[in-house]
């Protein structure tokens, strides 16, 4: 909507008739005009048309005052524009100068915070963020909002935050999202990795140990190991933590992958004696592989099942590769089959497939159906007959039951993608 345009300079008593003129545009004009004087805009904020009102919530000279009585606009595009006016200009704030200016800031920011509408909360928490001066109220009604795009940003970012107040949030039950944004602080002690590890879920616990800054106590850390073997996401940050401690180090060498051993076996500041015993792990590792190896061949359901991959590519192109063809072929004995169709519709390479039967990975099983087209029910056969679990150890469940991924799927579909990866490696 255009708006008509007003002489350079404007002196108050011609701003002060020109706030009153019947045409709206020429009131949103004088909202924009530089010349206008505070107590005039603090007059246009209470404007008739929105429109008039939207101009002020944008103005960077509104006073703040003004601020404060648009917070409570029944309209909401007015108060969003004010949440970004506010986005842009909270980073000029300091606590230094507490005048009156600072006071209606801290006002208008505690009651965006509270605004119904969850964008609104969001970029308060986004310019509060990261603020030193922040108020701290504010801050943690933030940190505490049900909305992880609320929650989140003040909780992985704020300095204002205090240990005592992130352990007040992850005992008081908050969803694993948040606990995940506190996982990543630049500055988490010891403390609060702890009840971390106590209350964190295996994909947050996995966030944690990929941040390097974290502080984590040793006797922590050891519990963590003796509980990685069947967390796979665990694996690789475990062996990339800045301080890793020998007796860590050695359970990991006997259960990690074998790109992650050498990783593990490349370190340069772990004690010799260690070094030694994970050089033997690996050493140990290669010829449990193989010894299993030579066991697969010698059992007959893959040795009598010679089909090849000119065959299985032959029945994809062909359509005849079907979850059911493939769940018959397991249920049939054929394990060679039920792999190899099973790494060709998930369009991943066989040896992804292999390593996961091979460690009889119930999630390995699971992302790999997935990924093939499977249902969760299906999923579960899978990993019975093929990977060899007992039924209770399977993962799946009914077809369509609500889950944490969608389609009824016990694991998100980032995490099935991050097996798929790991098995991949």
């Amino acid at each position: 909507m255009s708006e008509p345009r007003l002489p350079k300079a404007i002196s108050y008593e011609e701003s002060k008739a020109l706030a009153q003129d019947a045409d709206p545009g020429v009131r949103r004009a004088l909202a924009h005009h530089p010349d206008t004087k505070p107590e005039v805009l603090y007059f246009l904020a209470e404007d008739a048309d929105a429109g008039v009102r939207r101009a002020i919530a944008e103005n960077d000279r509104t006073p703040r005052q003004a601020d404060l009585l648009l917070t409570g606009d029944s309209e909401v595009a007015i108060r969003e524009a004010l949440a970004e006016k506010v986005k842009r200009l909270t980073p000029a704030l300091s606590a230094g100068d507490k005048d009156a200016v600072y006071d209606a800031t801290v006002r208008v920011l505690e009651t965006l915070a509270r605004d119904q509408v969850v964008k609104i909360r969001t970029l308060v928490a986004e310019a509060l963020k990261d603020i030193v001066d922040a108020p701290a109220h504010v801050i943690r009604a933030l940190a505490q909002d049900s909305e992880i795009a609320v929650s989140g940003p003040v909780l992985q970012f704020s300095p204002v935050l205090t240990d005592a107040d992130l352990l007040s949030i992850i005992r008081s039950g908050a969803v694993q999202d948040a606990l995940a944004a506190i996982s990543r602080r630049s500055v988490l002690r010891e403390g609060v990795a702890d009840a971390v590890v106590e209350f964190g879920d295996e994909r947050t616990i996995a966030i944690l140990l990929a941040n390097g800054s974290a502080q984590i106590r040793e006797e922590t850390l050891d519990a963590l190991v003796e509980r990685a073997a069947p967390n796979p996401s665990w694996h690789a940050p475990l062996v990339s933590r800045p301080i890793l401690p020998a007796n860590a180090a050695r359970l990991l060498a006997g259960f990690v992958a074998r790109a992650l051993l050498d990783r593990l076996r490349a370190r340069t500041d772990l004690p010799a004696d260690v070094v030694e015993a994970v050089a033997e792990a690996v050493s140990e590792r290669l010829q449990t592989d193989e010894d299993a190896g030579a066991d697969d061949l010698d059992d007959s359901d893959w040795a009598d099942d010679q089909v090849s991959e000119a065959d299985i590519d032959a029945l994809h192109d062909q359509g005849r590769l079907t979850p059911e063809t493939i769940l018959d072929a397991a249920e049939e004995g054929r394990k060679r089959f039920a792999e190899m169709a099973l790494a060709k519709c998930a369009g991943v390479g066989r040896k992804t497939a292999t390593r996961a039967v091979a460690q009889k990975s119930a999630k390995g099983l699971l992302a790999l159906s997935w990924k093939a087209g499977l249902t969760p029910s299906q999923a579960v056969a899978i990993q019975v007959r093929l990977g060899g679990l007992p039924p209770g150890d399977a993962l799946g469940g009914g077809d369509g039951d609500a889950g944490i991924g969608s389609g009824g799927w016990p694991l998100s579909d980032e995490d099935m993608e991050w097996q798929l990866e790991f098995f991949g490696e």
